[in-house]
């Protein structure tokens, strides 16, 4: 079965090749140029996120960095964590398949690995996944001179009722 998606595709010069190479850049990769740079990472947990007893926790700590990947059909996410009982990650983020969306591929050092989906529309950037017991999501506006995102993850046991799950903000250090 194929799909619109892979309808869309270039096959090689001699007109057989692999149906998944894309015959131009999809536009709304341009989107993605918002994120690319530089930020450091601002957070709020809290008291009893990191366990028992724990306490509420704040402040600022960590980088992520958002490169354009070679031939720039995708953008790499590298976020560094400081404090170490939070992880550290990467994500690949590339076109979904409704031209509307992205899809990022996330993994972190505990061995996790995800896929969101991805939307960055009018200021808003939010991530997304449905999965069995744990529905995540995130939603985080740009300033208005596109240097801040402030953002907050949320859960659901169902994804019909959510819970706050932590503050994540972006303040952006380089453009580069």
């Amino acid at each position: 079965m194929t799909s619109a998606r892979d309808e869309s595709r270039a096959s090689g010069p001699s007109g057989i090749g692999p149906g998944d190479v894309p015959a131009a850049r999809p536009e709304a990769l341009s989107r993605l140029d918002a994120l690319v740079g530089e930020w450091e990472m601002e957070f709020s947990f809290e008291a009893g996120f990191f366990g028992p007893g724990s306490p509420a926790v704040s402040g600022r700590g960590g980088r992520t960095t958002f490169p354009r990947y070679d031939g720039e059909f995708f953008l790499i996410q590298r976020a560094t964590a400081e404090d170490p009982s939070a992880p550290s990650g990467i994500m690949i983020i590339g076109v979904g398949t409704d031209p509307e969306t992205f899809e990022q591929h996330y993994y972190d050092s505990r061995g996790v690995a995800r896929i969101y989906q991805m939307s960055l529309n009018e200021g808003t950037w939010k991530l997304w996944r449905e999965a069995a017991g744990f529905h995540q999501r995130f939603t985080g506006v740009f300033s208005d001179d596109g240097n801040r995102i402030t953002g907050a993850w949320e859960k659901s046991a169902d994804g019909s009722e959510w819970l706050h799950d932590f503050d994540l903000s972006y303040i952006r250090t380089s453009t580069s």
